[in-house]
């Protein structure tokens, strides 16, 4: 089974479907960049490289939608670069063809931004799933966005998720303080990243320090 758990089933279902379904191919590049994308990165002072890989990953398809639907569709390339940033102990997946597993856990504020992005996309060799788990079933992930509609039960999860190695990342006012691993948000027009570096290492996780430059360190 791709994914080890004994609370339910659906994530390892979906994971096999999937590999049933789809081979793992290179990415291939982008002609022509993204227009849309280039004067988002520029307003919103992203780091070069970490606004290269926002551009390439945001799908052109979404070149005529504005508002915030600009603002969801670079966030969801945030979100997906932040896993070419960490490295996860070998543990953290049940074999070396796994995928990434990248979940949103309560409301979808991304819509269908995220699935865009990750198509046919590969990190470190490994394709990347979007999937949306229920409670028991998260410390299946790699990476967890905790939506904002969860907040009440955000020490629970973070209870639920002990000893695994599952990347936590949420845009909830002092999600980073409160044992979150990564807190990003879009404030006067600035990417801002607020990292518990104390919660990633106490899960195995090893931050890149090219991620780190552009980021607070915060403790809780």
């Amino acid at each position: 089974m791709w994914v080890r758990n004994r609370t339910g089933n659906s994530i390892s279902l979906m994971v096999n479907m999937y590999l049933q379904s789809r081979s793992v191919k290179k990415p291939r590049a982008r002609p022509g960049g993204n227009f849309l994308a280039r004067p988002i990165c520029g307003r919103l002072g992203l780091s070069l490289v970490f606004c290269l890989l926002v551009i390439s990953m945001i799908p052109r398809t979404a070149a005529g939608q504005g508002g915030s639907a600009d603002e969801y569709q670079l966030k969801a390339a945030m979100l997906y670069n932040l896993a070419q940033f960490v490295e996860w102990p070998a543990s953290a997946y049940p074999d070396p063809q796994a995928p990434i597993l990248l979940c949103i856990l309560g409301r979808d504020p991304f819509g269908n931004f995220l699935t865009s992005t990750v198509l046919k996309q590969t990190v470190n060799g490994r394709p990347v799933l979007v999937l949306h788990p229920h409670d028991q079933e998260v410390r299946g992930c790699q990476v967890l966005y905790i939506s904002s509609s969860e907040r009440k039960t955000t020490a629970q999860i973070f209870s639920t998720l002990n000893g695994s190695s599952v990347l936590t990342v949420g845009e909830m006012t002092q999600f980073a303080m409160h044992g979150g691993m990564i807190q990003f948000s879009l404030e006067d027009q600035q990417v801002r990243f607020d990292i518990n570096l104390d919660a990633a290492s106490r899960a195995g996780l090893k931050i890149s320090s090219k991620l780190l430059v552009l980021s607070q360190i915060v403790k809780n």
